[in-house]
């Protein structure tokens, strides 16, 4: 069959099968055109006698939270000589539903079957969700509305009114409560300060749901500040809104004194006055200074300066009638435009020291060794004019001048004090002097004494070791000093094992000690010395170790071996003989 205005054909159906027609370019259709046969237009194409496709399980509205999972259900049937495919788009945006880490998940299952996970829903994913079921030639839609609840947006339009010393007003607008009544507001803020958001002081203390304004109270005068609020409902806080403009609050007068009031020191007819620099915080207005009140103790007039610098920490009063170390009560204040602070507690300063014009007696000096004495002498008790904080001990060779003596200075008042790291056999003049913060007073008269001849300037020798049972022993030469050292009093021996250290003194008359060797295998560290007078000679150090594999005590030369023995010493001066393992 052929019509002019559109091109089509018909196929002569077999035994057992409909007709089909394939129409091109078909116009809208005709009621009846062939025949009460069913027919179906579809992207240009024609297809009579096949089922449509249909939504059979309509997705339902839905309401949940956010941050919960839900599944929207779309069932359909189709001809079964065609491909079903399901499609989901929210609020007309379709949905990438390939990606298996992502919010919307396809749920597996019959072919029929296009339900759609959302996961972890939040509050963008809220619309009308469309579910299609397709096939090439037809399709069927239909849509469900998901609505998820969540924390409150955040509110707008935040003003700040009214403000004063230590408070202001914030008013705001509601914002979107998402499905779920706003229950509270909070407001945070911070000053220039700190960069962290605090939770402020409000009046009322708990801001209901419905309000739309508090008062933030408990702030510093003079400060500058911006605010937040946060609204929140039964799902937990929103998005705080965007910040206030910055405002700074009113001028008040000082509600605090400066702290770290003291003194004292300085030059001659003073008084020194230190204290803490007032910080930003607590200055509370611009044209910020001190005052400060002084007076000499148990006298009732006052004298007060005023210091017009907030940096300031020191002020100095001088006086030619002013005694050393006399005592003053002191006390001090801030001030700004707006009135002065409350005083500081009182404090006790003294005015300037003097140097001390008494001197040490009974001085004596004895020599310890070559190398250290000790200085003693007769306490000074007290200082008319100031405190005594040491003494201070001058020695120096007898052809030297006084002026090129050496010092040392005691950190407290104890009546005795060593002085070390002097030269043997060799005659020193010693004074003591006492001092405090003005200076030194004058000298003690000097006494002399004469450091001890050196110690023997060689250590133990012909060393030699020997080990039996669980015992080692160590053997030595006697060793005699010369005519320029002091006399050899005895031998100084230390044992030393892993965190163990013994040391042993020994009778002159001794050449030889036993010392017991350690169980486990290890070393033991020996070293011997001669004491004296003059204090210690050298020392010889040896290492005895014991091999792991025989149990035996061995000894190893770094340039040759010495097998003859199983044990074998090998000597030196200071540096350490090691035997290895």
């Amino acid at each position: 069959m052929n019509m002019n205005s559109n091109s089509w054909r018909y196929q002569t159906p077999t035994c057992g099968r409909k007709p089909e027609f394939l129409i091109f370019h078909c116009l809208p259709c005709v009621p009846g055109l062939f025949g009460g046969l069913e027919a179906v237009v579809a992207g240009g194409w024609w297809a009579a006698g096949m089922d449509a496709t249909k939504i059979t399980l309509a997705p339902s509205n839905a309401d949940i939270n956010q941050g919960e999972n839900a599944t929207l259900q779309c069932h359909a049937s189709h001809d079964p000589t065609m491909d079903l495919t399901f499609t989901w788009a929210l609020n007309g945006v379709p949905l990438d539903l390939e990606n298996s880490a992502g919010p919307y998940q396809r749920v597996e299952g019959k072919e029929n079957i296009g339900d759609l996970l959302i996961v972890n829903a939040q509050l963008s994913q809220a619309g009308i969700f469309t579910c299609t079921a397709q096939t090439v030639v037809d399709s069927s839609s239909s849509s469900a509305k998901l609505v998820v609840r969540g924390p409150p947006g955040p509110p707008g339009g935040l003003l700040v009114k009214n403000v004063a010393e230590t408070s202001v007003e914030l008013k705001w607008s509601r914002g979107y409560d998402n499905h779920s009544p706003i229950g509270k507001y909070v407001i945070i803020g911070r000053s220039f300060l700190s960069s962290e958001w605090k939770k402020m002081m409000t009046e009322p203390a708990n801001i209901e749901g419905n309000a739309e304004s508090a008062r933030v109270s408990g702030l510093i005068p003079w400060m500058d500040y911006e605010f937040k609020v946060i609204a929140s409902n039964i799902l937990g806080s929103g998005e705080a809104s965007l910040p206030s403009p910055v405002i700074r609050t009113k001028q008040a007068a000082p509600t605090v004194a400066p702290s770290g009031l003291g003194g004292g020191g300085g030059s001659r007819n003073e008084l020194t006055v230190t204290w803490t620099p007032m910080a930003r915080e607590y200055q509370n207005g611009d044209g910020f200074g001190y005052i400060l009140a002084f007076r000499k103790k148990d006298t009732p007039l006052w004298s007060e300066v005023q210091i017009p610098h907030l940096e300031s920490s020191r002020y100095v009063y001088y006086n030619e009638s002013l005694m050393p170390y006399t005592s003053f009560e002191v006390k001090i204040k801030a001030y700004n435009r707006r009135g002065e602070g409350p005083f500081s507690q009182l404090s006790d300063v003294y005015s300037a020291e003097e140097e001390p014009t008494v001197r040490p007696s009974g001085i004596n000096a004895t020599a310890l060794s070559a190398f250290e004495i000790q200085v003693s002498w007769e306490p000074i008790q007290l200082l008319n004019n100031g405190i005594i904080r040491g003494y201070e001990i001058r020695y120096w060779r007898q052809h030297e001048r006084e002026a090129a003596a050496d010092r040392v200075r005691t950190a407290g008042l104890q009546p005795t004090a060593r002085v070390s790291g002097l030269r043997p056999s060799t005659r020193y003049n010693v004074a003591v002097l006492v001092y405090n913060s003005a200076g030194t007073g004058p000298p003690s008269p000097r006494t002399t004494v004469t450091t001890r001849k050196p110690p023997p300037n060689r250590p133990p020798g012909n060393i030699s070791t020997e080990t039996k049972g669980s015992k080692v022993t160590l053997k030595w030469s006697h060793v005699t000093a010369m005519h320029n050292e002091s006399a050899v009093l005895g031998y100084k021996v230390l044992y030393k094992h892993e965190d163990q250290t013994v040391i042993r003194f020994l009778d002159k008359t001794k050449t030889s000690v036993s010392l017991p060797l350690p169980n486990e295998y290890g070393y033991v560290v020996l070293q011997i010395r001669t004491c004296s007078e003059g204090g210690d000679g050298p020392a010889h150090e040896i290492i005895v170790s014991q091999d792991s594999e025989t149990g035996m005590m061995v000894q190893k030369d770094a340039s040759s071996t010495l097998s003859s023995s199983l044990l074998h010493i090998i000597t030196g001066l200071v540096l350490p003989t090691l035997i290895f393992l």
